[in-house]
């Protein structure tokens, strides 16, 4: 094994280290980090062979990181065989998953905070601990309107992200 494939793999294992410690599959990071240093398009066998995981696992986990936007299926002439290379810009995969899990939290909580707004009214509460516990929700609504502002702008926040570059160190 030459000197690029090891680096090759201690880096997909650290990426695959790094997607356990957030919770993710550690096979997507570790195949995310091999195509992310392969120049070339990878075949699903390669990733088998490589990584040393079952063909099962790395089609379940290709599939997870396409919808993620991470890799992409790539066309590779005289073959008929899947090959993937990873999406290089990783803020904008790190945003994009960020936006979409905090989208699908605020809504959950929008629709629970919608029905204690809508029930407030109801509730028999002596006048000042009234007044303090409606301060801290309409507090909150204000927190949560900031958070939906700022997801709406992600698509821009990203764009401003990627022509920037990041800073030189």
């Amino acid at each position: 094994m030459n000197d690029s494939r090891k680096l090759q793999l201690k880096f997909a294992n650290a990426t695959g280290m790094l997607a356990s410690r957030l919770s993710l599959s550690p096979i997507a990071g570790q195949i995310y980090g091999l195509l992310y240093l392969s120049e070339e398009p990878v075949s699903l066998n390669d990733m088998v062979d490589k990584l040393a995981i079952s063909k099962a696992s790395a089609s379940t986990n290709v599939r997870a990181l396409e919808s993620w936007g991470a890799v992409r299926k790539v066309w590779v002439s005289n073959s008929r065989r899947d090959y993937y290379e990873a999406e290089p810009d990783i803020m904008k995969i790190v945003f994009s998953k960020l936006k979409e899990g905090m989208e699908r939290r605020m809504g959950e909580f929008k629709d629970q905070f919608s029905l204690i707004d809508s029930e407030k009214k109801d509730f028999s509460i002596p006048k000042l601990e009234n007044n303090f516990i409606f301060e801290r929700i309409n507090h909150l609504e204000k927190i949560f309107s900031l958070i939906e502002m700022l997801l709406n702008n992600f698509p821009y926040i990203l764009e401003l992200i990627s022509s920037t570059g990041l800073p030189d160190e």
